[in-house]
């Protein structure tokens, strides 16, 4: 059985945490495209600096899953109080971002049930979720594409690998800020729709 908490501080927990992530992303990119492209040869300096913020890198990223794991399961909680009769619990709403094969699909549905229950109450199966779910989804799933072609391209092709961190550092950065948006949606949503249902 869930009970409904509101989401504010961990909203805005998450949205900082965002924030860190996209800026030592687009240094991690900027730094080593710098290095590997218009460096000849690349300096030292400039790969210990890369090693730096990537390290600084890994760390916001653990605190930024971390952080969005449990908003994800707080606000997918939320809609279910709120909508109810929704088909992936809250638990599976993180779960399945961690599951090979579903993890292409599953957890974009579970965001978009929440924020369907969370704007249109128990009428979610009949709302209409904003674009922004898909752009957001489609984003990662191209981040992983493209993150693939750095790795498997850094030894063989160290300024296309370089380019590629890039364009996967700016990529991050629109999927970020499309997630901040869907994010403060949902939030926003979940405190007029609880409050008009319980107050109905």
């Amino acid at each position: 059985m869930y009970v409904y908490k509101d989401i504010d501080g961990l909203t805005r927990a998450a949205v900082i945490a965002l924030w860190l992530y996209m800026i030592t992303k687009f240094l991690i990119g900027f730094c080593a495209l710098y290095n590997a492209v218009l460096m000849d040869p690349p300096s030292a300096g400039g790969l210990a600096a890369v090693g730096l913020i990537a390290l600084l890198g890994a760390v916001v990223l653990l605190i930024c899953v971390v952080l969005i794991a449990c908003w994800v399961y707080r606000a997918s909680a939320n809609a279910h109080v709120i909508g109810g009769g929704l088909s992936i619990s809250a638990g599976w709403a993180v779960g399945w971002y961690f599951v090979p094969i579903a993890n292409l699909f599953q957890p974009y549905l579970a965001m978009k049930e929440t924020w369907l229950a969370s704007h249109y109450g128990s009428n979610w199966a009949q709302g209409e979720a904003t674009g922004l779910i898909g752009w957001w989804w489609g984003l990662w799933l191209l981040g992983g594409v493209i993150g693939y072609a750095a790795m498997f391209t850094h030894q063989a092709d160290p300024a296309l690998s370089a380019q590629c961190n890039f364009a996967l550092g700016l990529e991050q950065v629109a999927a970020s800020l499309i997630l901040i948006r869907i994010m403060t949606q949902i939030r926003d949503a979940q405190k007029v729709t609880r409050h008009t249902e319980v107050f109905a």
